[in-house]
């Protein structure tokens, strides 16, 4: 017997994982296009200010502006990251052969011969 609020709510994590990805790509996007407008601006501003036409602290509010874009277009990069790995998590796929880690793969049999003879805090599991 299939245990269909277990498939629902796997199903609903999936679906939630989906639209986050989208949202975050399209809020990158978004932050993108806005940084790239806040660094235009704050050109602009920077040569009014060299032809006496904008005060310094006209040039410092276009700085804290630009710099606020970018914050928020990491941030946004950041969102899209995760929202990734919660796809990827709620797929199925996150998993070492995957992502392309080289680490080794942790065995807990193996740990556990490694280890079971060993008083606590005497030995660690190479051995030494």
């Amino acid at each position: 017997m299939v245990d269909r609020q277990g498939a629902g709510v796997g199903r609903a994590h999936l679906e939630e994982a989906a639209g986050d990805a989208g949202g975050a790509q399209a809020l990158e996007a978004g932050g993108d296009e806005l940084a790239r407008a806040a660094a235009a601006a704050l050109a602009g501003v920077q040569k009014e200010a060299q032809s006496g036409q904008r005060t310094t602290i006209d040039v410092l509010n276009a700085l804290q502006d630009h710099v606020s874009a970018r914050a928020r277009l990491v941030q946004a990069q950041r969102d899209r990251v995760v929202a990734s790995y919660s796809l990827l998590f709620a797929v199925g796929r996150l998993d070492m052969e995957t992502l392309g880690l080289s680490k080794a793969v942790y065995q807990p049999e193996e740990h556990y011969l490694q280890v079971r003879d060993s008083w606590i805090g005497l030995r660690i599991p190479s051995g030494q």
